[in-house]
């Protein structure tokens, strides 16, 4: 493999055209991580900065590399037979043996000392694995860091999850001013408006409208946008209707980045059709739920109950979901999970939806959950959304409210709609 003349030793890096807000925490773990692992993989769900933390981490640490650090985008790559020639590519060298590419490209790697970025692999994870396997063989000075909505299960991988922003109120000590929710959202609004600033006359709107967007800085960003017609309350008041409202982004910005509907798009396209319909099915909890809950609402055909938490684990896999043990509690035993799984859907996106269509085949799940409120034939109690009291039991699982059918059929919010996010909570 020829290395051209003038090959730029420094590599590839984009410059950040935006500010860098909060992850301090993350990025210092990071730089530690990078020192220790030859692989990691950032994941997370759709639009919670995974490729914008590793390009921050990359410049952080650029000086450790003496071949420098390349950036390659894999997001438009649709053929994983193409993954080696985007690389080489990428790097600016060309390939002239006969020989099989990734052998040659691992002998080229193996003289050099550099950071290679993987950004957006979720798609191509079998391919990113296999290939980084054998780089990673071969070439003993290499370090890879790559972005995925799911990790590659590669020999050595060290996995590293971004979580959404920390939001104002999360404690109660902290200056709402500070907060990394809102500090994003001021920075992006006032690139849309000069003059926008968050203040005593607005804080209190901007930290709800950072709290019922879940801390996901895409979906804060997009709201940032709206500001050029819409004020902070109004923006808050057209919610209900987020997937319509959180558009308008860059429009050099990729297609999955540019509205809130394609980021979650993206994430649904890559599940199985047992996860697809268990992530409708789940839409007619409103927050926390356990796992016998789950496998009482949303068993059913196609779908049966010993199937549920090992589908779940595959939308946790995926970063459909999240998972992470309560805090003071340690974590259970594989065995025991069935009987302590609870999960949050964040994004509130059904309770504030309105009138809204099921799809049919999500009645009954639906009308399941109403009967097990009712008649209460699951394991532990079941509140209503709308119960007095609910918000107060958060730990006991919701259900949405499925109201008699009116006019045509409608029903009060959008159960079976995709949902953004959840979270697992494993407890005893």
């Amino acid at each position: 493999m020829a290395t051209p003349a003038g090959w730029r030793q420094e590599g590839n890096l984009p410059v950040e055209l935006t500010s860098f807000v909060g992850r301090t925490r993350l990025l210092a773990s990071l730089r530690q991580r990078l020192q220790e692992h030859r692989l990691i993989t950032v994941t997370g769900i759709g639009g919670v900065g995974k490729s914008r933390t590793a390009l921050r981490l990359a410049h952080q640490v650029r000086q450790r590399y003496r071949h420098g650090v390349w950036y390659v985008e894999l997001a438009r790559l649709q053929d994983p037979g193409m993954l080696y020639h985007t690389i080489t590519a990428a790097l600016g060298i060309a390939d002239q043996s006969p020989r099989e590419g990734a052998d040659t490209l691992a002998e080229w790697l193996a003289e050099r000392e550099l950071l290679l970025i993987l950004d957006t692999c979720e798609h191509l994870v079998d391919a990113c694995a296999h290939l980084t396997q054998k780089l990673l063989d071969t070439a003993p000075h290499l370090r890879i860091l790559a972005t995925s909505r799911r990790s590659l299960n590669a020999p050595g991988e060290y996995t590293a999850s971004v979580p959404p922003l920390t939001l104002p109120g999360d404690n109660p000590s902290d200056n709402p001013f500070t907060n990394e929710a809102v500090e994003l959202f001021g920075a992006r609004a006032s690139a849309v408006v000069p003059d926008f600033a968050v203040d005593e006359d607005n804080i209190t709107a901007v930290t709800e409208l950072c709290r019922r967007l879940d801390g996901i800085p895409l979906a804060i960003e997009l709201a940032a946008v709206r500001l050029r017609t819409l004020s902070v309350e109004q923006i808050l008041a057209l919610l209900a209707d987020r997937f319509s409202l959180l558009a308008g982004a860059s429009r050099t910005a990729l297609p999955r980045h540019q509205t809130l509907r394609a980021a979650i798009g993206w994430s649904h396209e890559l599940c199985e059709p047992a996860e697809r319909l268990l992530w409708a099915r789940l839409s007619v909890f409103a927050g926390d739920f356990e796992l016998e809950a789950a496998r009482h609402v949303c068993a059913g055909d196609a779908l049966p109950s010993d199937r549920i938490l090992d589908v779940i684990g595959g939308l946790v896999d995926k970063s459909v979901l999240l998972s992470f043990p309560t805090p003071g509690r340690s974590a259970l035993p594989a065995d025991r999970h069935a009987a302590a799984v609870r999960r949050r859907v964040a994004g509130q996106a059904r309770r504030d939806a309105g009138p809204a269509s099921p799809p049919p085949r999500l009645l009954p799940s639906a009308r399941r959950a109403q009967r097990t409120l009712v008649v209460g034939t699951a394991p532990g109690p079941l509140v209503h959304a709308d119960a007095p009291g609910a918000r107060q039991h958060p730990r006991r699982p919701r259900l949405l409210p499925v109201h008699p059918r009116r006019g045509a059929g409608r029903t009060r919010a959008a159960v079976g709609a995709v949902v953004s996010v959840g979270r697992l909570r494993f407890r005893p």
